[in-house]
């Protein structure tokens, strides 16, 4: 099931990867700092899984800025 029609996903995942890009990282190295595997990650970049509150959390940390940021 997809969660692309939530705009809300495609957002986050943009900001994610604009995050990622700034700090010069990768999907593989959210995914160990995130203790998932790179499918994981993959799905919720597509929307193919939401992310929860908690990993949006860890996710910003890593990244070096607020949750709001990301959604």
């Amino acid at each position: 099931m997809r969660y692309e029609h939530e705009d809300g996903d495609n957002a986050t995942a943009s900001a994610i990867r604009v995050g990622l890009a700034r700090k010069k990282s990768n999907q593989s190295a959210l995914a160990k700092h995130l203790q998932l595997s790179q499918p994981a990650i993959h799905r919720r970049m597509t929307g193919q899984v939401p992310w929860r509150l908690n990993e949006l959390s860890t996710v910003a940390e890593y990244l070096g800025v607020s949750v709001s940021e990301l959604v």
